[in-house]
């Protein structure tokens, strides 16, 4: 048997199997502390005390006056230890002199229903602050989670910020590339109209190498030129794809900004002053609300009902024409989640209405973020597009 285990064996082997004290069985099942232990022992040893000296008064004729002396004394400290050990538990001490047995017993039992109603509340103590560590470990998770939202959308504003400052150069690029292109273009053309002149003029009075030579020139010529043409068509789509959303007011086409301008100071004003502004605006700026589509909660997919309304518009909208589709969100939320939103359904509109569109019509999009504009007791009102037309001037 190892060293650990034979101090237990010891133990065990020296304790007698004899028959617990009700006082011992009671704090055997309960977790109580070591001075309400040591007193409870005390208590148990003095009553064992009392009985011997009572048993040994029937049996023994005469008792030793030194022996019950030292018993005495014995009995005296034991109590005084007691005493001390009550007193710092807040309890009163025992009096002194001998005691009934029975009078033992029932304080012994008093102190232990005293003892239990402590564990009782020493344990209900620990479930409050069980409850209260829960509750502090539950924020601290929340916060956490926060914490991680608060940066994932940081990390997001960020790429798209990253991707703004891109696209405002590639636009740069796409308008001197464009340029270029279009010198390029009537360069060419020029030099064209110069070589069928010169075959106009030379054509019965030069060779067959010279005609053919001018003739290869004149097809190389119509090459370059058509792919000039188709490169210029090719960078004014991309630069009107790059031009489709505006992120703000100095991204705007300038039909756009009047207009633009005037919504935005719509905002927390009453009902009939937005309807009279709605209508001035139709005689102010040419400008007009054709439809208003509507969007479920943290969507911005367009319905196929939505898709054929956008569709329907271009045989309406005259060359020239600029058609602007606003986005909104309603007040519930988060803010910049909403102002994202909005955007994305503005985008959505456009870029189907870009796809479907003749050459010469303009769209754009924009954002105006919440609103409580369309009805301050439907939030779901609020989330919504509206597709305006303002008239070329």
């Amino acid at each position: 048997m190892s060293e650990e285990q034979a101090p237990i064996e010891n133990q065990t082997t020296a304790e007698p199997p004899a028959r617990k004290s009700p006082v011992a069985a009671f704090a055997s099942k309960f977790v109580m502390p070591p001075a309400v232990m040591l007193a409870l022992l005390i208590l148990v040893l003095l009553a064992v005390l009392i009985v011997m000296v009572i048993r040994n008064g029937m049996h023994k004729p005469a008792v030793d006056p030194a022996d019950l002396t030292e018993l005495q004394a014995q009995a005296n400290v034991l109590r005084s230890q007691l005493n001390r050990e009550r007193m710092a538990l807040g309890l009163r001490p025992l009096e002194g002199g001998s005691e009934p047995i029975e009078d033992i017993a029932a304080r012994l039992k008093k102190d232990a229903d005293t003892m239990v109603a402590l564990a009782g509340s020493f344990q209900s103590l620990l479930g409050e602050k069980d409850l209260e560590l829960s509750a502090k470990s539950a924020e601290l998770l929340r916060s956490e989670q926060l914490r991680q939202s608060l940066a994932a959308e940081g990390a997001r504003l960020q790429g798209e910020l990253q991707r703004a400052l891109v696209n405002g150069s590639e636009l740069d690029l796409l308008r001197r590339d464009l340029t270029t292109m279009k010198a390029q273009r009537d360069a060419l053309a020029t030099e064209l109209d110069a070589t069928r002149k010169e075959l106009a003029a030379k054509g019965q009075g030069v060779s067959k190498d010279q005609l053919a030579d001018l003739q290869r020139r004149f097809e190389e010529t119509l090459r370059a030129k058509e792919f000039f043409e188709a490169k210029v068509k090719e960078l004014e789509g991309d630069l009107s794809k790059a031009k489709l959303f505006a992120n703000s007011e100095n991204e705007l086409l300038p039909a756009a900004v009047e207009l633009f301008r005037n919504l935005r100071k719509l905002e927390n004003l009453p009902e009939a002053e937005i309807t009279t502004a709605y209508s001035s605006l139709g005689a102010q700026l040419g400008a007009n609300v054709l439809h208003k589509l509507n969007f479920a909660t943290g969507s911005s997919g367009l319905s196929p009902a939505d898709q054929e309304t956008i569709r329907n518009l271009v045989a309406d909208i005259p060359d020239g024409d600029l058609v602007l589709a606003i986005g909104y969100a309603s007040e519930t939320g988060n803010v910049d989640k909403n102002r994202t939103l909005s955007s994305d359904r503005a985008t959505a509109v456009a870029k189907l209405y870009e796809s479907v569109k003749r050459p010469t019509q303009l769209v754009q999009a924009v954002y105006l973020g919440q609103t409580d504009r369309f009805s301050s007791k439907t939030p779901e009102a609020n989330q919504l597009v509206e597709i305006w037309r303002i008239r070329k001037q």
